[in-house]
């Protein structure tokens, strides 16, 4: 088993990168806080600062913390056997990410579980990701959906997010909308970004609950401005369009651009479009060209034909161009990273 973290940028997977390594690229800015990531007992990708957060939760769950000799390792584990819950959660993390202890999954799991035991809703959460994967446990959705639980009633806010996630996909539990609202909505009110974004979607498109606009623009608002890309889309959108608020092509461009330099190909196909009518800023095809260039690059069908239209009315210098600065953004985007071994994309 590895616990290395795979990372996703403009669809190509890089990595797997070690922690530390994986946090250099982030302040390299490398791999930025909105790009997608995984690691083993993640349930699915999530963004990469709310993995840095997770990771900060782990060895902080009672203050500066870090475990990194092995005298720290005996005196978390002597408080641990000593019935002390923070001390079980903390020597399950130093077992789990193998940090002044061997890699040891089982024992991870079984020190996590005693302090599942004891209420400790982020050891909760740990055992739930560990039974949902059948990682250092025989694999129990039941067991697995039931510790989640806990850990979101006891106010944990990944677990509620994860939660609601689950409910939303019909991912290990019943689907179930209305509990998808409700739990999106008690990590969102935390600061949970991608739960913020998830619970604009579900009032953009009356899931759980009536649609709704106003709300949906809140929520996709609250999680732009923390730098969710896919709610930097999606509230550019609803600029764009007047849902929930006044039209405003201006806005709409700025928040585009924001989401299309993290590599959401929607983003960068509506701002291409809005380049190239000239719409909330000045035309400008060879720009335009560059971002339909980046977002076919990754697929985006619409991207494609836009830039076959679009290259009807250019000079080969433009077109020229325009493939320069699409190869420029991507090297400025991606450097030093190397693609990805056996990714999970």
């Amino acid at each position: 088993m590895s616990n290395r973290i795979h990372v996703l940028i403009n669809g190509e997977s890089f990595g797997p990168y070690p922690e530390v390594e994986f946090r250099q690229h982030v302040a390299d800015k490398k791999i930025l806080k909105s790009d997608l990531v995984w690691r083993e007992g993640l349930s699915d990708w999530i963004a990469a600062g709310d993995l840095l957060n997770q990771l900060a939760a782990a060895r902080n769950t009672t203050g500066a913390w870090q475990p990194t000799t092995r005298s720290v390792f005996d005196q978390t584990k002597a408080a641990a056997e000593r019935g002390d819950a923070d001390a079980q959660f903390r020597l399950g993390v130093l077992f789990d990410k193998a940090e002044g202890a061997p890699l040891n999954r089982v024992e991870a799991a079984r020190w996590f579980r005693l302090a599942a035991e004891r209420d400790h809703a982020a050891a909760q959460f740990q055992l739930s990701l560990m039974l949902f994967a059948g990682q250092g446990v025989v694999k129990n959705e039941a067991e697995a959906a039931r510790w989640l639980g806990k850990a979101a009633q006891a106010g944990h806010g990944e677990a509620q997010y994860t939660l609601g996630f689950k409910h939303a996909n019909g991912q290990d539990v019943p689907p179930n909308d209305a509990q998808a609202v409700n739990w999106f909505r008690k990590a969102a009110e935390q600061g949970h970004a991608l739960a913020e974004c998830s619970l604009g979607y579900m009032f953009d498109h009356g899931r759980g609950t009536a649609k709704d606009n106003a709300e949906a623009f809140k929520w996709y608002g609250k999680a732009a401005e923390r730098g969710d890309a896919v709610a930097q889309n999606n509230f550019a959108m609803m600029l764009a369009n007047g849902q929930g608020v006044s039209k405003n092509e201006p806005e709409a461009a700025r928040w585009f651009r924001k989401a299309a330099e993290q590599g959401v190909p929607g983003a960068q196909t509506n701002l291409g479009l809005l380049l190239a009518r000239g719409q909330g800023m000045p035309q400008d095809y060879v720009e335009a060209c560059k971002w339909f260039n980046l977002a076919a690059g990754q697929g985006h069908a619409a991207a494609g034909k836009n830039r076959e239209l679009l290259a009807a009315q250019m000079t080969r210098e433009q077109i020229a161009e325009s493939r320069q600065r699409a190869a420029r953004f991507v090297a400025k985007r991606e450097p030093g990273l190397s693609p990805a071994v056996g990714g999970r994309a």
